[in-house]
């Protein structure tokens, strides 16, 4: 995600604990590390309730989701360093710094090594032991690491937690990682559900009911003060107004690290047994309260920048647009980018809008016309022309995102052509109704290709591979999704593809049919296939005759099955 992810968690982190810890020094009797503590475990953000959501919402690669996973990843690095650090900072004197720093430099070092040959020997003993013994094996073999893990980080004097959490680092360093997550997903999510499970039971409940008010506000505050402090944020990065909201809303919770930071601070003395116990309560609040916002994050942050930006878009003046016809790009992912280097190669001019601050940058330093911002307000797309744009192409790994493009475009041209670009197979038919020209699915386009290449193996015309193609690609996918197709388009397709197959062979000085004729070669006879023209320095010679003589460096169109084709191409090499 580049500085922008830095810049925005920066931010975040640092308003947030600079905050916290003024307002904890002033409220509780804290000193400053136990205050800036407190402001840490508030600045993080429940990555297992919040990835799980996006996760489950689809919202994982689009600009919101992948901006609120980088932040949840930069937030749980920071968790390691603060828990390494956390003995230094319960040290009371300089006796006490000494004893401290050699284990620590020890444990240090033992971290290092573990780094460095663990990626290397967890990734062969991975492939060589346990991936063989198969998927049960392997989530045994996830779990007993992760103990194992903990358990080694017991010995040198780290938190438990931290260690499990190394070697799940340097699980993810194996090739057989993805084989791993999908093995281990299940109890992943057990494991979530008892950890929070023994999170609630560590609840103390007559001390929430008696500081109730103290607690509600408090974590009314947070929820609120986080998303106002993360918009700024990530508004801040480059970010526009909308995405800030949503992603502001999905990190306003405190982490489940947050409480495990606050139970290794108790432990050290840095945080009082009442403090622990208020925490816990506050920790459970802010998840069960911010986990309701993060389904509504989106519609919400839509709706808000919609009033927020209501008086501005009626106030912007559009930008004059060309007078050549012209394509809009509306996203500059790997996609876009692919389509772009095409239009620029064969001249055709083209506009691109993109609402993310690192594609904006990269298409304007490589040249090209664009315009920053969300490609559904009518606005964004009059500054880009679409008044005289030919067509609008939507390259966008968003659905609801690519949606509200479609239903925009569409109601400020309804002539002009639009082609969009899916993931989710199950929505072509939505996408159409709300307005799209075309829609390519990239797993059946995927599919087609393949189709493609091995119809070109097996030498079928390309007028035949032209025709199944459009076959696949007839009805929506038709034939791909199950659904009814063209019973005799597709019959006489098939038998085309059966009885039409052509190849071309260039004759080589070595090949014994250089200075020979067909029916010397006895080539028909041989081989079943028939030579229909011979093309000799650019000119055709079509139905040569029997006694033809045939010279090096000839161009053979060959036409036949294609196992005749085959023991053609098989004589003309000598092999047969």
């Amino acid at each position: 995600m580049g500085r922008n992810l830095l810049i925005a968690a920066a931010i975040q982190v640092g308003t947030t604990v600079t905050l916290v810890a003024a307002l904890a020094l002033g409220l509780f009797e804290l000193d400053l590390q136990g205050s800036i503590l407190l402001g840490i475990i508030v600045a993080l953000s429940s990555t297992a309730i919040v990835l799980k959501q996006i996760s489950d919402r689809g919202e994982a690669d689009t600009p919101a989701g992948q901006m609120t996973t980088g932040i949840l990843i930069i937030q749980d690095i920071l968790v390691i360093a603060v828990m390494l650090c956390l003995p230094f900072l319960a040290v009371g004197g300089q006796g006490e710094l000494r004893e401290q720093i050699t284990p620590s430099i020890i444990g240090l070092a033992g971290l290092l090594v573990v780094l460095i040959f663990g990626r290397r020997f967890l990734a062969a003993f991975i492939k060589r032991v346990v991936y063989p013994g198969g998927p049960e094996f392997v989530a045994l073999f996830a779990v007993l690491a992760a103990f194992g893990g903990a358990w080694l980080a017991g010995l040198v004097g780290w938190s438990l937690p931290l260690g499990a959490c190394i070697v799940g680092m340097l699980l993810a360093e194996a090739d057989a990682r993805h084989q791993i997550a999908s093995d281990v997903l299940p109890l992943r999510d057990v494991f979530n559900a008892l950890f929070f499970i023994s999170l609630g039971m560590l609840a103390n409940i007559d001390t929430a009911l008696s500081h109730a008010a103290f607690l509600g506000a408090a974590i009314a505050l947070t929820l609120l003060g986080k998303s106002i402090l993360t918009t700024f944020a990530v508004k801040a990065s480059g970010w526009p107004i909308g995405i800030s909201i949503q992603i502001s809303l999905g990190l306003c919770t405190v982490s489940e690290f947050g409480y495990v930071l606050a139970r290794e601070a108790n432990h050290l003395d840095l945080l009082p047994n009442d403090m622990l116990t208020l925490v816990t309560v506050y920790v459970l609040g802010t998840m069960f309260f911010g986990a309701m916002l993060v389904p509504i994050a989106r519609p919400l942050s839509l709706r808000l920048e919609s009033i927020i930006d209501r008086d501005r878009e009626e106030k912007q003046e559009t930008a004059p647009a060309g007078d050549r016809p012209h394509i809009i790009l509306c996203g500059y992912g790997t996609n876009g980018q692919n389509l772009a280097r095409v239009l620029d190669a064969t001249h055709i001019p083209f506009e691109i809008i993109d609402i993310d601050p690192r594609y904006v940058k990269l298409a304007t330093d490589q040249g090209y016309r664009v315009t920053m911002g969300d490609a559904s307000r009518p606005v964004i797309l009059r500054n880009a022309g679409i008044e005289r744009a030919e067509g609008v192409a939507i390259a966008i790994n968003d659905f609801e995102a690519t949606a509200r493009v479609i239903t925009k475009v569409r109601s400020v041209r309804s002539d002009v052509y639009i082609l969009a670009d899916t993931h989710r197979i199950t929505r072509i038919d939505h996408l159409y109704k709300l307005g799209a020209t075309e829609v390519l699915a990239q797993d059946f386009e995927t599919s087609i290709e393949l189709a493609a290449h091995i119809l070109k193996k097996l030498d079928a015309a390309d007028n035949i591979i032209a025709g199944q193609l459009s076959l696949l690609r007839a009805g929506r996918y038709s034939m791909l999704r199950g659904m009814p197709a063209d019973r005799e388009s597709s019959d006489e397709l098939t038998r085309a593809l059966q009885l039409t197959a052509t190849r071309t062979h260039f004759v080589e000085s070595t090949s014994p049919a250089a200075g020979s004729t067909l029916r010397k070669l006895n080539f028909r006879a041989e081989t079943g296939a028939t030579v229909i023209a011979v093309v000799r320095n650019g000119n055709p010679n079509t139905n040569p005759s029997a006694d033809f003589v045939l010279e090096s460096e000839d161009v053979l169109v060959l036409v036949g099955a294609h196992e005749q084709l085959e023991k053609a191409t098989a004589l003309l090499e000598g092999r047969l």
